[in-house]
């Protein structure tokens, strides 16, 4: 699935591809993937997109005409740009036409991608309850020791509950732990004020880093220009045998994910 630093590098290309141009219209391929705000009672198309946020793991597009677009790329979704599109592909669910005869082409192979369309006034509504951002000034030791009060859940699951951090996925609370030196399954109660601070540390560099390069591709991700992201090529322990000082990566389940750990550099 898609995190934060995949969605932020979607949505900073979705943003490039779109400057200057109109949306004509969102054909939808398949039920379900494209749903609608009952209280949008006008045609929303042709506009133009006039803000694009990332909130956790969702794109909003604000509109021009208070319309507002929610994508949630979920597991296998995937964002294509392409200025000479073909025939609708057997994968594609959805489809933005622009103004130039360009799309931005929706693929989805387990089709539990969304495209929502709202008011803007609306938006609320619509997200889930979300966490502090990892990369803003709110994600802090003392918020995430906040949050972790009286929770006996292993660190690993609780990270990733995204009403207590927005955004993050398997991967990188993998590489976040590794690099912080604290084992997977250590109790959120347990966490101590420096530990709480080499998390935020190592979660802001880990995130900072994978954004650079485009994000993790280690299955279905691509960028919207159909290339894949690089920051496989520095994962650490996540889907690695050996720790880059030279330790036995041990494999566990955690919360029906497996987590990627080394027992000799994280305590």
């Amino acid at each position: 699935m898609p995190e934060l630093p995949e969605v932020h590098t979607v949505l900073e290309g979705l943003q490039s591809a779109l400057e200057g141009r109109q949306i004509s219209a969102l054909h939808s391929y398949y039920p379900g993937t494209v749903s609608y705000d009952p209280a949008l009672d006008y045609e929303p198309f042709p506009a133009r997109v006039i803000a694009g946020i990332r909130r956790g793991k969702y794109m909003i597009l604000n509109l021009d005409n208070a319309t507002s677009l929610i994508i949630h790329l979920r597991m296998t979704g995937k964002l294509i740009y392409e200025a000479q599109p073909n025939e609708v592909h057997k994968h594609e669910r959805a489809r933005f036409e622009l103004d130039n005869g360009a799309a931005i082409r929706f693929f989805d192979l387990r089709t539990f991608g969304k495209i929502i369309l709202l008011k803007s006034e609306n938006l609320q509504n619509y997200l889930p309850k979300l966490g502090a951002e990892p990369l803003s000034p709110d994600f802090t030791a003392q918020y995430l020791l906040q949050k972790l009060k009286g929770r006996k859940a292993p660190i690993k699951n609780l990270l990733l509950d995204q009403s207590i951090v927005a955004g993050l996925g398997n991967i990188y609370v993998c590489e976040l732990l590794y690099r912080a030196r604290i084992r997977p399954e250590t109790a959120g109660d347990k966490i101590t004020l420096q530990q709480a601070k080499e998390m935020v540390k190592h979660t802001v560099d880990v995130l900072n880093e994978a954004i650079l390069v485009g994000g993790t591709s280690v299955s279905d991700y691509r960028r919207i220009d159909d290339k894949t992201g690089e920051f496989q090529h520095f994962l650490r322990v996540y889907h690695k045998e050996i720790c880059p000082l030279g330790h036995e990566v041990k494999r566990i389940r955690q919360g029906g994910r497996s987590s990627f750990f080394c027992p000799l550099c994280q305590k």
